[in-house]
């Protein structure tokens, strides 16, 4: 007959699970049995393990670099807006106010628990590149990899940290580096991945490269780089609330649209995504029952925000309903799209990108090229006034 675990002992060893997973992912999977006719090196130990899997991820820019023992005084993150980490991260000082929000609380605990295994042993060094710090003026070095370790470090009282210092990397390195740092982490945000499709497009060169390149060098589907981008019509302010409370694509995908359909204002956006935020911190208090019922399940879920789909969707359509009155040509309620609106919409952003590309790139091509494209420019104007007609008509009906 099994017993129920001690309620501390589980929790200290939901968050050893947790410190796990943070430190060496691949650590928890037992490697492959080595040839018995091989003699042992120092990689079979799991510190090593980790260190090289480590520096997989970082080879190019660390290879042949030791690992120096750093004060943590000395170390800050690059908070210039176009060089931050796509992943917020609060500052140590943002978590630690006397008026910490609600669904901060558990990833405080988490950091602090991050801090104290950091402090007993720290088994990946962070990376950090020569730099200076406005906001921390000691600062000598600025975080390329490591932001969520040093944070812990500082939480806890940490006076150094192992890192392996760089060469300031170009800033589509950086941006894919630290991508993929954090895109395997369960609370890396779908608002955080859209600034990383912002900041990448703009490192290599802005608006006129196609989306298409700037979705390979992430390995990510075209669909889905055009879904994320969308995120990014939201105000700043928005855009730090969604990520704040973890909001996928899908669940605002509702409110999305019916801000470009104009059913919504950024004033009712506004107004929707602070009352997400008093739901998720209505529900905070439910995270330690959470806790229980995944220990008893054996599993530990990702940090949630008590947000779902529906729940946004009812949101938008009340204040859609609402709205409907105030807003010239609104309908009184929403109408769900069909399912071909939302990549045929898409597909037409692609195009716009294309056109405004070709306009600078025009003076480049011969003149039967430009004789031929106006050939089909035309042909595709008339197909565009055609539709342009069917939709009047579907208004007016």
């Amino acid at each position: 007959m099994s017993r129920k675990p001690n309620a501390a002992a589980s929790a200290a060893d939901r968050l050893r699970t947790r410190l796990a997973k943070d430190l060496a992912p691949e650590a928890l999977t037992a490697p492959p049995a080595p040839d018995a006719a091989a003699p042992p090196t120092s990689a079979e130990s799991p510190e090593v393990a980790a260190r090289q899997h480590f520096l997989g991820r970082v080879e190019e820019l660390t290879a042949g670099r030791s690992v120096e023992r750093i004060a943590l005084t000395m170390i800050a993150p690059d908070l210039r807006p176009e060089m931050r980490q796509p992943r917020m991260l609060p500052l140590p000082d943002e978590l630690l106010g006397e008026k910490t929000p609600a669904f901060y609380r558990e990833l405080v605990a988490e950091l602090r628990a991050l801090g104290i295994s950091l402090r007993e042993r720290q088994i990946q060094p962070i990376v950090v590149y020569p730099g200076a710090s406005a906001r921390y003026p000691g600062a000598r070095y600025l975080i390329l990899v490591g932001q969520r370790r040093w944070t812990a470090a500082t939480l806890v009282g940490m006076g150094t940290l192992d890192a392996i210092i760089v060469e300031p990397p170009s800033a589509v390195d950086r941006v894919r580096l630290q991508y993929c740092e954090n895109e395997q982490r369960e609370d890396f945000s779908d608002m955080e991945r859209a600034w990383t499709i912002g900041q990448l497009r703009a490192a290599m060169g802005g608006d006129q490269v196609p989306m298409e390149e700037v979705a390979a060098q992430l390995g990510v589907k075209r669909a889905r780089a055009y879904q994320l981008r969308r995120m990014l019509t939201l105000t700043p302010e928005q855009q730090r609330l969604a990520a704040l409370l973890r909001l996928h694509e899908t669940q605002l995908r509702t409110m999305l649209d019916a801000l470009h359909r104009g059913q919504l204002t950024p004033e009712h956006v506004d107004t929707l995504l602070q009352r997400l935020a008093q739901i998720a911190a209505e529900r905070a208090g439910q995270v330690e029952i959470q806790a229980e019922l995944a220990e008893a399940q054996q599993t530990v879920g990702p940090r949630q925000s008590g947000i779902d789909a529906p729940t946004v969707a009812r949101l938008v359509a009340r204040a859609v309903a609402t709205a409907a009155p105030k807003l010239d040509g609104a309908p009184d309620l929403p109408h769900p799209a069909p399912p071909w609106i939302a990549p045929f919409r898409a597909s037409v952003t692609r195009m716009a990108d294309d056109v405004e590309r070709a306009s600078v790139q025009l003076p480049q091509s011969a003149a039967d090229e430009r004789s031929a494209l106006r050939a089909d420019l035309i042909q595709l104007r008339a197909v565009i006034e055609q539709l342009l007609r069917a939709i009047d008509e579907a208004s007016d009906a």
